[in-house]
């Protein structure tokens, strides 16, 4: 608030405390609401409200026109009234502080007083090898740094070059000399930069740390000056500066919490001059969190809060740790664009640094990742210096595009249940998307379906009661699974409707099914507190693979089905129709020699695939159509007679009934193969997958229309009836929450 007056014309105030304010300052017209909020945090604070003085809803609430207002003065003299308000304001509080302008309007710079006598600043900069690296950055400090009260102490890493020896060998022997303001810390061993940093604060001197990376560089002679007048501020624990690759772009203005994983730098890769969201690559603000590469803080809250964590974040997020638990302990982390540092960038864990191959390192860097959310999720998720409607994927502020990862956690008025399915396609449609569609539409859920991977922090955001996974088999898929088993509290269901683990001879996608699928699925199987199948059949070949199996049947959503009727035109030849993919080509193939032989009696119709060998026997083909005008696509056939062939199989023994639910919601009757999934009450003529039973079955079928009709208005009854979604919504809340 004192880099930039912020607060637009919508701002709730206690009518108390208006009063005892004496109102609006009418010295302060043009900024009469920004003079009002720093008066009115002034007399909180005195009456030890804390950080509590202020609240902010996260919410839009409100739409402005841009240059509106009901000031009669001008631009200049607006912004020099804000100006005048905030040097008012320290003022009042006695801070000897200077406001300029800031780097664009209505921003402020302040310029924080030092002492005369100028604490003590120990840099602490830990190295290994690269002299040219570690050369450059003690030059530049030197070279550069107009705060006089200071002392380098190089942690050296073990350091094999005969030149880096050498060079801290001359330095060690100079200490004396030097009045031991350069120093050299002996640390051996695996590289731990928590560990080096803490061992160089035992023997530092002064009252401020500067954790300095070695390949860094200092820029400008003010930077140390305009950090420590930050650091000396009583409420402030911890100063960041503003980092600068070598080809000067940012690397670091800020850290965000929860972003692209536990932490992550916004503006990455930005022009130095870019303002970022609502200028703050430019002005110093209060953060959650500042990179180590450059950090400053006092000593005596370093040693509070024990320091460097040299145990759970040996090399990554010790910096961010330390961050949360100073904030933690009742202080700011500040960042201030006015200290401009260059920074390579990591170079400290490059060439050789670290001996262990990098298989051990990513290890180590996804154990200190889950020690991050084991110990700062709640953080991580909701950093208060970060929207909770901008998205956590992206680094350029946007806006989250998942509905869900906005929701007020606070506000849950029925169960919360995420849901990933498998595809777009009939799979993922019957038994993720429309489940959770219906949910949703009665009322029953706050539901979410995406096909997109949530990390941690994301899934903290939304909180789900329950996580529905469906055919999550991929390596980064299972991944996610184990992620969310360790860092999140939903109940985790797994679904699969398929028999995969034993796919047919003929199948086109036997080929491109993983070898090691059985592992792959009794891995994320395990992980899931619960498994959903369609039939019996498949809970009794995945009884083995998970503790629980529930048999959740497939039903039609009324409300894409619900409203099409069959239209039966009269004409001369019947048509008979029928429907499949790529993946029905066995079934098919039992049909194909009927289909031949009864070409000239019957008018027939293919949806979705027909083979190039049958195309001149059949009188209409249509190709397939997206999903959401399947059904009517399928009722504009106007079949008079559906075939349902099912090659007999173990993967088909395991299928549903969906097939017929789908002619029969139509009006269509059915001729099927009399195999598990289409037996039962369904009003349907069943046959012996054999030439002979289909031809006899298809001929007396169509020989009697008026008993079609009848047939297909049986089983349209009774899908209507028993087979509908929406009337067994509740078997669905049963099978994926807790």
């Amino acid at each position: 608030m004192r880099s930039l007056p912020y607060v637009g014309g919508l701002l709730l105030i206690r009518r108390d405390l208006f009063e005892a304010l004496g109102g609006f300052d009418p010295q302060a017209e043009g900024a009469e609401d920004y003079d009002l909020l720093l008066r009115a945090w002034e007399l909180l604070q005195a009456q030890g409200h804390g950080e509590a003085a202020i609240g902010h809803v996260p919410e839009v609430l409100y739409h402005r026109l841009q240059g509106s207002g009901h000031s009669q003065k001008s631009v200049p003299e607006i912004l020099e009234a804000g100006q005048l308000a905030l040097q008012r304001h320290f003022a009042r509080l006695g801070i000897d502080a200077q406001v300029q302008a800031g780097p664009f309007p209505p921003s402020f710079r302040v310029r924080w007083p030092l002492p005369e006598v100028k604490p003590l600043v120990s840099i602490l900069i830990p190295t290994r090898d690269q002299l040219p690296l570690l050369q450059r950055c003690i030059e530049s400090v030197i070279e550069k740094t107009r705060y006089p009260a200071y002392e380098i102490l190089i942690i050296d890493n073990d350091s094999q070059t005969t030149e880096a020896r050498n060079y801290l060998a001359a330095i060690e022997a100079k200490e004396a000399e030097l009045g031991d303001r350069l120093r050299v810390v002996r640390q051996p061993g695996p590289f731990n930069f928590s560990a080096m940093n803490n061992a160089a604060a035992g023997k530092a001197r002064g009252d401020y740390l500067l954790l300095l990376n070695n390949d860094t560089a200092a820029l400008h002679d003010d930077w140390l000056d305009e950090m420590m007048g930050h650091a000396l501020r009583p409420d402030v624990g911890i100063v960041g500066a503003k980092l600068l690759y070598p080809d000067g772009k940012i690397q670091h203005a800020g850290v965000i919490l929860g972003l692209r994983g536990p932490a992550e730098h916004p503006f990455i890769g930005r022009p130095p001059e870019d303002r970022g969201y609502f200028g703050r690559a430019q002005l110093a603000q209060n953060l959650s969190a500042v990179t180590g590469a450059c950090l400053l803080v006092r000593k005596s809250v370093f040693a509070q809060v024990g320091g460097l964590d040299e145990t759970a974040f040996k090399v990554s997020y010790n910096d961010i740790d330390l961050c949360l638990k100073v904030r933690e302990a009742g202080l700011r982390i500040v960042f201030t664009p006015f200290a401009l540092v260059m920074h390579e960038g990591s170079a400290s864990q490059k060439n050789k640094t670290e001996a262990k191959p990098d298989d051990a390192k990513l290890k180590r860097f996804a154990a200190e990742k889950d020690a991050m959310h084991a110990k700062w999720l709640p953080q991580l998720a909701f950093d208060p210096a970060y929207n909770r409607h901008l998205s956590l994927a992206s680094t350029d502020f946007l806006l989250e595009d998942q509905p869900p990862l906005s929701w007020d956690p606070a506000w849950r008025p029925r169960p919360r249940v995420l849901v990933h399915s498998a595809d777009r396609e009939g799979c993922g449609e019957y038994r993720i998307i429309a489940p959770m569609r219906a949910l949703n539409r009665a009322g029953l859920t706050q539901g979410w379906e995406t096909m997109r991977l949530y990390e941690p922090a994301e899934m903290e955001r939304m909180q789900p009661d329950s996580l529905v996974v469906q055919r999550q088999m991929e390596w980064p898929q299972i991944e996610a699974l184990e992620r969310h088993a360790r860092t999140s509290k939903a109940f985790r269901v797994f679904e699969i409707d398929d028999l995969i683990t034993n796919l047919p001879h003929k199948s086109v996608h036997k080929s491109s099914i993983h070898k090691d699928i059985a592992k792959r699925f009794r891995k994320a199987a395990g992980l899931c507190n619960r498994l959903v199948v369609a039939t019996e059949p498949l809970a009794k070949a995945y009884a083995h693979f998970t503790d629980e199996v529930v048999v959740q049947p497939n039903y039609l959503e009324a409300a894409r089905w619900g409203h099409l009727q069959p239209a039966r035109a009269e004409r001369a030849k019947p048509r008979v129709g029928w429907a499949g993919g790529i993946g029905h080509t066995g079934d098919l193939d039992l049909i194909s020699d009927m289909v031949r032989d009864t070409a000239a009696e019957v008018d027939w119709v293919f949806f979705g695939l027909c083979p190039e060998a049958l195309k001149p026997l059949v009188k209409e083909f249509h190709p397939g159509v997206p999903l959401d005008q399947y059904p009517a696509k399928l009722a504009s056939l106007d079949l008079d007679l559906a075939v349902a062939p099912l090659e007999d199989n173990a993967f088909n023994e395991a299928k549903s009934h969906l097939r017929l639910l789908e002619y029969g919601i139509l009006g269509y009757p059915v001729i099927c193969s009399d195999l598990a999934p289409y037996q039962g009450d369904f009003p349907v003529t069943r046959v012996a997958n054999r030439y002979r039973d289909w031809a006899r079955a298809l001929r007396d079928a169509v020989s009697d229309r008026a008993t079609l009709r009848a047939q297909g208005d049986a089983l349209r009854a009774k899908v209507l009836a028993h087979w509908m979604m929406e009337d067994h919504l509740d078997t669905w809340m049963k099978a994926w929450l807790r």
